[in-house]
């Protein structure tokens, strides 16, 4: 699988901001110990200066952390949502809960 340059941006995040070396956009870094709660805090800061989106931490579900690929879904999700007025997200919440 193609690795695309939001995923890529995640990757390079991680190993410049966290010092943290990530094999595959799809290991889980939470069970692999790679994130825990000071660098998962850490991350969301970085992640809204990288991309210039604002993380909901009432909408944040841990599922999206999980990984480079989920990251990335979730900021891409974060950026169009916030691009578009916000309708976009909190459609999606209503479904997933």
């Amino acid at each position: 699988m193609r690795e695309n340059s939001t995923a890529s941006a995640i990757r390079a995040l991680l190993s410049e901001k966290l010092f943290v070396e990530v094999d595959s956009t799809d290991a889980d870094l939470l069970k692999a110990g790679i994130l825990d709660s000071l660098a998962l805090i850490q991350l969301l800061v970085h992640l809204e200066e990288r991309f210039g989106v604002k993380i909901a931490l009432d909408e944040l579900d841990i599922e999206d952390l999980r990984s480079i690929d989920s990251i990335a879904r979730m900021v891409e999700e974060q950026r169009a949502t916030q691009e578009s007025g916000g309708e976009a997200r909190k459609s999606a919440v209503r479904v997933n809960r």
